[in-house]
């Protein structure tokens, strides 16, 4: 088939005014100005945007029913133990997972994200639900093992390396949550178990001020929950190190690693990551709703890291819309260019995701995950700033070519 809008964003050649793309077999195999396009049936969907699927690289749909459960307020660390009392009143019965799982999925679609980076605690659970899509999900599954539940170390990275659930919709990662619930040797074994089943990672890192102190003198907030709770053990090691540092002396730092929020991370950091390869998921409203300083993304860009767009979960932000992240972007940093915000919520979630070759463009031989967008008719505004602007949501979806909304 073919579908035809007043402009497709395609690649290479940003902007196409009455452009047109030929489907088939759930792939792009033409695009261009549309009076160039003949043969099939021609779906027109009038005056808008047509656009690749948004990518949301970092969320926790499992955590969807917490939705506006958890404001956050006090420090990290408290936030945190408010999160794992809701989890463990009701939030880890199968029935709710599931049930959490169908409808973060459903809103994702119905926003126009057709892939997740999604981080699981109960991957057996998430995974068989999700795998018969239609959202394209790359699981992460969390791996936590610190102090006294140092044990459980080689149950839950077997839970999370497990290939068992792929299918055309999923594929599976590992998450070494974060450098204050793993110790250096659990590090490592994560890395090498990634490295070695060819998965990629994804880590919480330098996400708050609590985090730093913790793994530079094993002091805080975050040491005293682990003592209130009976974890510590008094035989956790000191890293010595900030958590920037630290990623990289456990080998976390890589070209198949996403690292989700890097809140917090100077020029020296910045540095270390852009020369390590590794991916930075910016989740802005979550950011925005913890008081954090301002995110040193600009600087991020400006040395040549990969950053790209998450929401995180509803346990910290009022919707999994990425083109809600893109508006309140755009509100905060109005000299960004439109494309440059659009590719960190595109085509730079595909490639942190090791997904750039199939998705995140429209482009000819990608998959045909794609979403139109309505917007005014005949405006002589630029149509990717009326996205970024407007208050218009997608009308349309489609991924692999079927629609879905």
């Amino acid at each position: 088939m073919i579908l035809r809008a007043r402009h497709v964003l395609a690649a290479p050649d940003g902007l196409i005014d009455n452009g047109a793309l030929r489907i088939h077999e759930g792939r792009i195999a033409e695009v261009g100005p549309a009076a160039g396009l003949a043969g099939e049936p021609v779906t027109d969907l009038g005056d808008g945007l047509l656009l690749p699927g948004l990518v949301n690289a970092h969320t926790h749909l499992e955590l969807t029913h917490l939705a506006g459960r958890l404001p956050p307020r006090g420090n990290f660390a408290d936030w945190v133990g408010r999160l794992v009392d809701a989890l463990q009143a009701d939030g880890d019965r199968p029935d709710v997972v599931r049930q959490a799982v169908a409808g973060g999925r459903a809103a994702c679609l119905a926003q126009g994200t057709t892939v997740v980076g999604d981080i699981s605690r109960l991957p057996n659970i998430t995974r068989p639900e999700l795998a018969g899509g239609p959202l394209r999900v790359l699981s992460f599954g969390e791996v936590i093992a610190f102090g006294r539940l140092r044990h459980r170390l080689a149950e839950r990275l077997e839970a999370a390396a497990n290939g068992g659930a792929r299918s055309e919709f999923l594929e599976v990662g590992v998450s070494p949550h974060a450098p204050y619930t793993l110790e250096p040797d659990g590090l490592r074994t994560c890395v090498g178990r990634a490295v070695a089943c060819g998965l990629r990672l994804c880590m919480h890192l330098a996400e708050s001020r609590e985090e730093a102190a913790f793994t530079e003198r094993l002091s805080g907030p975050i040491r005293e929950y682990f003592e209130r709770h009976g974890l510590w053990d008094g035989q956790v090691p000191r890293p010595g190190l900030s958590p920037i540092e630290y990623a990289a002396a456990t080998g976390v730092l890589g070209p198949d690693t996403l690292l989700a929020h890097v809140n917090y991370a100077g020029e020296r950091d910045i540095r270390r990551l852009a020369g390590a390869g590794a991916h930075v998921v910016y989740c802005p409203r979550t950011h925005q709703a913890f008081g954090h300083q301002p995110h040193p993304f600009r600087s991020m860009l400006d040395a040549g890291v990969n950053v790209c767009l998450g929401t995180d979960s509803l346990a910290s932000n009022p919707s999994l819309s990425v083109l809600d992240e893109l508006r309140f972007l755009r509100s905060v940093h109005p000299d960004l260019p439109g494309r440059l915000l659009l590719d960190m919520a595109t085509i730079r979630g595909a490639r942190a995701l090791g997904l750039e070759r199939l998705l995140g463009s429209i482009s000819v031989g990608k998959q045909a995950d794609l979403v139109f967008v309505p917007l005014a008719e005949r405006s002589a505004d630029d149509p990717l700033e009326q996205l970024l602007s407007g208050p218009a949501y997608p009308s349309a979806v489609w991924v692999g070519g079927r629609p879905v909304l």
